[in-house]
């Protein structure tokens, strides 16, 4: 497991959950599917209900409700997707809940590249903080594992597994 500590400002405290994958294909091939809430909500693993858009649809200034169910535990989230560099940064962000979703693309080569996910929580100060801490990081992890073999096997094939 990596933990990644992260101040932000002076007032809270983050900790991220990452994972990436390594792609046998064009980076903008995989970078539209992640800007395309048509084509991203395909690729979704079991645990995401929902991703319903509010706004926009694709790219810059898109906005969209995500509902997850994990282990009964239900949370909607209602992010703005921000191209900080187009082409190969991407951020998902709900203010109100403090969570960041970072997608990274590393090309190699024009058929090849390295897709990295990072999202950022709040982290709740305490002994509960520290256990709700470890069980998150493993399941979400788990879940975004799933989530970029979804994206290689629907890019792959049309169809991804949930």
């Amino acid at each position: 497991m990596r933990f990644m500590p992260i101040r932000e400002g002076l007032s809270l405290t983050h900790y991220a959950v990452s994972v990436e994958h390594r792609f046998q294909m064009s980076p903008q091939r995989v970078y539209n599917l992640i800007i395309d809430m048509d084509e991203h909500r395909r690729i979704l693993p079991r645990q995401f209900e929902s991703l319903e858009v509010l706004e926009g649809g694709r790219g810059d200034g898109t906005v969209f409700r995500l509902t997850m169910n994990v282990m009964g535990n239900r949370t909607a989230l209602v992010m703005t997707l921000k191209e900080l560099e187009p082409g190969r940064i991407v951020q998902e962000q709900d203010g109100n809940a403090g969570i960041t979703t970072t997608w990274e693309l590393i090309p190699e080569s024009e058929d090849r590249c390295i897709l990295r996910l990072t999202s950022r929580f709040p982290d709740k100060p305490g002994f509960s903080g520290w256990v709700e801490r470890l069980a998150t990081s493993s399941m979400i992890r788990s879940i975004y594992k799933r989530e970029l073999e979804n994206i290689e096997r629907y890019l792959s094939t049309g169809s991804a597994a949930k």
